[in-house]
């Protein structure tokens, strides 16, 4: 299993690559993708300079564009991504099949992952996206192995990506949230409370949270899925980055016990030592770049 991290500067694609980072992917302001600006970069020539860094590291580089688009905006995306690729961009992360459905009449043809935005559960759904030329499946962090194993098997070669369950889960389903959360980046600063999906719920019956699965359950359900040949781990982008560090370095280390052979025993044992708030991560639009 690869790891695959989100940067949102050349200084943090080169901190994650020295750590042991596969590939890294960010965005571009000008391109709609699901993060705050502040998480994206500024130009296409920074960009590029990342490209060229992992390039000669033998890494590489994708670019997220996981909104839907207006139809006068695929001119203009299309000739970004034909460029970045001729510069040596490994593909890009699309959501909207009519932006798909452009590029195969286009005939632009590069790596397309399928956005964890469009909640592909179901084999007809991958099936569907397959035929629009998409290369990789970001699986949503709902999924346990069990229902993933048809998308996992699959006869279509396309390629599995997840999340690293055990420090990173959402209680909703991502695209289908309508609740107010402050990912736009609007606040500096987001408290605990300001996120209603963490909070509890008035009912007769006493205070409801939304169900969230315990870390016992979902170290077993990275165990699971790494023996299942789910292909690359995600460690997304966020604006403090100290915190995404953190969360990386403790993904690199849950991997490497599962490279190592560990029983399912063991494995789940020494995940369970580690220091992880998997609710809090990102939870902070306090933001903390890497200096240098």
């Amino acid at each position: 299993m690869k790891t695959i991290v989100g940067i949102k500067s050349f200084r943090e694609a080169e901190y994650f690559f020295a750590n042991g980072a596969d590939s890294v992917y960010c965005g571009l302001f000008t391109i709609p993708n699901n993060r705050p600006f502040c998480e994206n970069f500024s130009s296409a020539a920074e960009i590029e300079r990342v490209i060229r860094l992992a390039g000669g590291l033998g890494r590489k580089v994708y670019l997220a564009a996981n909104l839907m688009l207006r139809r006068s905006d695929y001119l203009k995306t299309l000739r970004l991504l034909a460029r970045l690729t001729d510069k040596g961009l490994a593909g890009a992360i699309i959501s909207d099949p009519a932006l798909l459905a452009y590029f195969k009449r286009e005939r632009f043809r590069t790596h397309f992952t399928l956005s964890t935005l469009v909640n592909c559960f179901n084999t007809p759904t991958l099936e569907f996206f397959a035929g629009l030329g998409i290369s990789r499946v970001v699986l949503p962090i709902q999924m346990t192995p069990d229902n993933a194993r048809a998308l996992l098997a699959n006869r279509l070669g396309i390629e599995t990506e997840i999340f690293c369950l055990p420090l990173y889960y959402s209680v909703n389903v991502d695209s289908h949230c309508f609740l107010p959360c402050p990912h736009d980046g609007s606040k500096k600063t987001a408290l605990f409370e300001d996120y209603p999906c963490l909070l509890p719920f008035m009912s007769p019956q006493g205070d409801y949270f939304m169900p969230m699965p315990g870390q016992e359950f979902r170290l077993n359900a990275l165990y699971d899925f790494y023996k299942a040949g789910a292909g690359y781990l995600k460690v997304a982008r966020w604006p403090n980055t100290r915190r995404e560090a953190d969360l990386f370095l403790k993904a690199r280390y849950l991997l490497d016990l599962l490279d190592r052979g560990l029983a399912r025993a063991a494995f789940v044992k020494r995940g369970l030592e580690l220091d992880t708030k998997p609710m809090e991560y990102g939870k902070s639009f306090t933001y903390y770049p890497l200096r240098g």
